[in-house]
């Protein structure tokens, strides 16, 4: 089997990460976005449309959590659960950089070059010392179905992520089942994928007369 690596991100990490991994398929915005993901493949927009990306290892280096979420990663106290090689509960899935609660560009990138050396199967140049679980400050309460669908519809950001997570922990693992992408996408990126167009429809005339 081919191994096709993919990085996700463009920061201090995805950087770093390119470079330790120049055979790497790199994904990072503007120019491309991750917006969702699932076992051995990842999908992302362009400005061409949606493109199915395959992989057989991925090392997400940007602050994406439900993209693990959607691969079914572990989490516990709102952090990804990985080794002290970047690898989560996903085998062949590696994290790193801000996602990890790196502190500053030189750390994310640190982490970066250790999961990378991982992936690929070199010597380690050292370990990710691991997140801190952070403390439960508000009890959440557990979403109706349709309060859940308010909150997936709600624009990507740091507290839609949180809660997200935070239903996860109340409900399990099924809950990735039911994620929608990290990132929206355009809706003429999804149509371009669409490979049967229904046929065009005669407009509606309405010739008789009301009675």
């Amino acid at each position: 089997m081919v191994e096709t690596i993919v990085i996700i991100g463009a920061g201090p990490a995805g950087r770093a990460a390119a470079a330790a991994l120049p055979e790497a398929r790199l994904v990072a915005r503007p120019a491309e976005t991750a917006w969702h993901a699932q076992p051995g493949t990842l999908w992302v927009e362009a400005a061409g449309g949606i493109e199915a990306v395959p992989f057989t290892r991925l090392l997400l280096c940007a602050d994406e959590k439900l993209l693990l979420m959607a691969l079914e990663c572990r989490f516990a106290g709102g952090w990804p659960v990985v080794d002290e090689r970047g690898e989560t509960t996903c085998p062949g899935v590696f994290a790193a950089g801000r996602i990890l609660g790196a502190a500053t560009p030189e750390e994310a990138a640190a982490q970066a070059a250790i999961a990378a050396a991982a992936l690929a199967g070199r010597a380690l140049p050292g370990r990710i010392a691991l997140p801190a679980a952070r403390p439960t400050t508000v009890q959440e309460a557990r979403l109706d179905p349709t309060e859940m669908a308010s909150l997936l519809e709600q624009p990507p950001g740091a507290e839609r992520t949180r809660r997200v997570l935070a239903q996860a922990e109340l409900r399990g693992p099924a809950l990735a089942s039911v994620i929608l992408p990290s990132r929206p996408v355009g809706l003429a990126a999804l149509a371009a994928r669409a490979s049967v167009r229904p046929p065009p429809r005669v407009p509606q005339q309405d010739r008789g007369t009301l009675s």
